[in-house]
């Protein structure tokens, strides 16, 4: 560095050792997280589509998250009442958009294996359908807990009558989904995954109750 640019330097109130210092943070590469994305299965197809147009209608109204899950990070416990993010992974997509989702078409290929067929639709119904029940789903709890090798979930869920007025029925569900003996981002994906089709199960058991 030459006397003229040390002098310009020191003008400007920097010191040539925090100049360094500085030149080396900008040069240093960005390491770029792993997007990670829940998907779902491709629909089985034993014997070609299954025809829906005559099946019930089951408008899921709301799937409410914890604010603390309205991000794309990745979080896992760390001992009682503490979350860390985990630093090298973000989800690919904000989980408020991903589970419901992924629950939407969960319910429906839950109430299929129960032999009883369901449209699920979300948000507004379109023109000319009328729900036969409301779904409103609130998950609680939603987080990998690595010292234990699980992913856990808390969630409840009201079942209502067409016109969402009446409670019909309610649940809750709580569970921990093994990591199957790795803390892969694959494993953890995949946890995550098996415990939401588990809730499905459990509220489309819980709707199609009496039916």
């Amino acid at each position: 560095m030459t006397t003229s640019r040390r002098r310009m330097l020191s003008g400007l109130g920097l010191s040539l050792p925090l100049v360094l210092t500085l030149a080396g943070c900008a040069a240093a590469p960005t390491r770029v997280p792993r997007l990670l994305r829940l998907e779902a299965e491709p629909r089985p197809e034993p014997g070609g589509a299954t025809d829906l147009s005559a099946a019930p209608v089951w408008h899921l109204q709301r799937v409410q998250l914890p604010a603390y899950l309205d991000r794309e990070l990745v979080l896992a416990g760390q001992g009682a009442g503490s979350l860390q993010a985990l630093p090298e992974v973000r989800w690919a997509e904000p989980l408020a958009e991903a589970v419901p989702r992924l629950l939407r078409r969960d319910l429906a290929r839950a109430a299929t294996e129960a032999g009883q067929p369901a449209q699920v639709w979300g948000a507004a119904l379109p023109a000319g359908l009328s729900a036969a029940l409301r779904l409103r789903i609130d998950i609680e709890r939603l987080e990998a807990d690595l010292a234990a090798g699980r992913v856990r979930l808390a969630a409840i869920w009201v079942v209502s009558d067409p016109a969402g007025r009446q409670t019909v029925r309610s649940g809750q569900l709580e569970l921990a989904e093994p990591l199957a003996g790795e803390t892969s981002a694959e494993a953890l994906v995949a946890a995550h995954r098996r415990a939401l089709q588990r809730l499905a199960q459990a509220v489309a058991a819980s709707s199609l109750r009496g039916n």
